[in-house]
């Protein structure tokens, strides 16, 4: 017995015949004769007896279907119920990497959110290999990977051997980060080379598929002046403070790059392509809450300066 094979008797019942129950439920009527069928064997009663006027319950089967309705009645107010809780209460689990358009779309979540009676909301940054063990195995409901695009295929195979669907969400080159009012806001580098004179902020908590350690971006040349950070709070203020500082950056919301008075330059020495996509199990549609994060980060990535 399950649910859909009550509803499919009650509906017997209300219009007369399997026939009009398929009509009214947009079912097909093979279906619903079946589920009578499996009702009757599972419990051993004859439920409907057939007649020329259409289907009139038994005795035992009056019973059995007032008793299904009081289940119907009961399953519905749990849905309901649900539904009503899901309704002021968020609850989302993402992860992030370094991303300050991520960040700001949280935010904007955090906003939409806010009237609500409850929020249960986890928020974590950190690189594509944590993100997947964070989806795979601790309970979080999504994760934007940032990969370069030639391990696109690794992430690739990697995911649909684990059930997770790949929504895509930019592409890009990273750029020079930079103080506005800095030296680097005025010279295009030619040559990576040159930018062992200046201090290069990075970020030091990410891992490559197969590889212990390392930020993700494989053509680093500054070997000599180096500051690892392990958060972004830490990196602007580095930046706002040193104008001879810089960083490797994605695309950026102009206000952020605003507030923090810094600029991004574009490098014709570097050119390595970069993907960020969003993963999540592939097991249906996404939960509204869900749906509304993933809304507001693409929305996010559209207004980035690129």
């Amino acid at each position: 017995m399950n649910i859909t094979e009550l509803r499919y008797l009650v509906a017997i019942m209300q219009w007369g015949s399997v026939s009009a129950a398929a009509k009214q439920l947009y079912a097909a009527q093979p279906n619903i004769s079946k589920a009578l069928k499996n009702l009757e064997e599972e419990y051993k009663i004859r439920i409907f007896e057939r007649s020329s006027t259409g289907m009139i319950p038994t005795e035992q089967g009056r019973r059995f279907i007032e008793q299904a309705e009081r289940v119907l009645e009961d399953v519905d107010l749990l849905s309901r119920s649900v539904e009503e809780e899901q309704e002021r209460c968020a609850e989302l689990r993402v992860m992030l990497p370094h991303a300050t358009y991520a960040s700001y779309a949280a935010v904007d979540y955090l906003e939409q959110a806010a009237h609500l009676e409850k929020m249960h909301i986890h928020i974590r940054e950190g690189g594509s290999m944590e993100a997947l063990d964070f989806v795979l195995r601790r309970g979080y409901h999504l994760a934007l990977l940032r990969y370069a695009m030639e391990d696109d295929e690794h992430y690739s195979h990697y995911c649909a051997r684990r059930g997770l669907k790949m929504e895509p969400v930019m592409d890009f080159e990273y750029q020079l980060l930079t103080n506005r009012d800095g030296p680097l806001a005025k010279h295009e580098v030619h040559d990576l080379a040159e930018l062992n004179q200046y201090m290069e902020i990075l970020h030091d908590d990410f891992q490559l598929p197969g590889e212990e350690g390392g930020d993700g971006v494989r053509w680093h040349v500054n070997q000599a002046r180096r500051i690892h950070v392990y958060e972004r709070c830490s990196q602007f203020s580095i930046l706002q403070r040193l104008p001879t500082a810089y960083m490797w950056a994605s695309p950026m919301p102009r206000k952020a790059l605003e507030q923090y008075h810094l600029v991004l330059r574009k490098c014709p020495a570097q050119r390595q392509r970069m993907r960020d996509v969003l993963v999540y199990p592939d097991k249906g549609s996404l939960r509204a809450e869900e749906q509304a994060f993933v809304d507001l980060l693409q929305k996010q990535a559209a207004q980035t300066v690129k």
